[in-house]
């Protein structure tokens, strides 16, 4: 029983334990790039700048791209 115990947890806890971490990094990543459009959205209200529809549609490709990196290490992870 001990010996079933102990190849368990070294088979789980670092590459499991890693991949988890990873995903919650990943995960409050995300929320962070959602507060960034949600920043720029508010800011673009404030300030009327010729440069706001840049600033948007980098906010927009930033929450894509780590959406796109939360699926990606969801499948391969």
């Amino acid at each position: 029983m001990n010996q079933e115990l102990i190849t368990v947890l070294l088979g789980f806890f670092p590459w499991g334990f890693m991949k988890l971490v990873v995903l919650i990094v990943l995960i409050m990543y995300l929320i962070f790039a959602a507060v960034v459009v949600r920043q720029e959205q508010l800011m673009a209200k404030v300030l009327e700048i010729p440069f706001s529809p840049v600033l948007r549609i980098a906010a927009l490709v930033h929450f894509v791209a780590a959406f796109v990196l939360l699926l990606l290490a969801l499948v391969l992870l």
